[in-house]
């Protein structure tokens, strides 16, 4: 089977799997760029006339269709499936549930974790009120998923869909550096599902065996810069 289009990105973010891991669970063909660099790569004049928001990944079709987003790259791969796909909803109401969960992850999740995650990784400055704040929204959104998976399997409907596949994408951050074992252990429900997708067959051949954290990474103190020495 030809490529359905090329994933253009680093190969190693969470963002890029969503639609990897989609077309995995579909059988589906998609060309990825392993040479990619994040910060280089998307920086380049020719990449940002195509792409002025630098955004990645960025997918471009076989056809010549193009989209940013990684939530929606992923929606579209799941659908090219076609109208019966597994992963996209079979009524109107699954369709909606899908779409909701997609647009907490992007639009509430995502923000927080952010918020807490990237100044540990030193991709932006620990502002500690601010951090303060983006942990407690965190703490709270963990708390709504945890009590929504308290009966179900699935976020929607007894298979996976590509709320799944975005939802879980979007909770590798905090269960890879920052909810420890006893943090897990308040989100039970959360944890269990979050174990089950990365356990699915098409996670693992994307992402590999997926390790739990253990200790939360902390972040490293910047680099000082060397004092230049005054001229006499």
């Amino acid at each position: 089977m030809a490529p359905i289009g090329t994933l253009i990105g680093p190969v190693v973010n969470a963002r890029n799997y969503k639609a990897r891991i989609a077309a995995a669970l579909l059988g589906l063909d998609l060309t990825t760029t392993p040479d990619f660099v994040m910060g280089v790569d998307n920086k380049t004049p020719e990449y940002l006339a195509k792409y002025p928001a630098g955004k990645v990944p960025v997918f471009e079709g076989a056809d010549g269709f193009s989209l940013t987003d990684s939530s929606a790259i992923a929606y579209y791969v799941a659908s090219k499936a076609g109208s019966d796909s597994p992963l996209l909803g079979q009524t109107a109401e699954e369709t909606a549930e899908i779409l909701q969960f997609i647009l907490f992850a992007e639009a509430d999740y995502s923000p927080a974790m952010a918020g807490v995650m990237y100044p540990l990784y030193n991709y932006m400055p620990l502002i500690k009120p601010a951090h303060q704040q983006a942990e407690q929204q965190l703490t709270r959104f963990l708390g709504v998923l945890n009590a929504l998976l308290v009966d179900r399997t699935f976020l929607v409907g007894e298979r996976i869909t590509i709320a799944d596949v975005v939802v879980a994408c979007d909770l590798i951050m905090p269960f890879r550096d920052y909810l420890e074992e006893a943090d897990r252990k308040q989100y039970r429900n959360l944890t269990r599902y979050f174990k089950t997708m990365v356990a699915q067959p098409a996670f693992k051949a994307v992402i590999g065996d997926f390790v739990l954290c253990k200790e939360r990474v902390k972040p490293q103190a910047p680099a000082k810069k060397e004092k230049k020495e005054k001229k006499p």
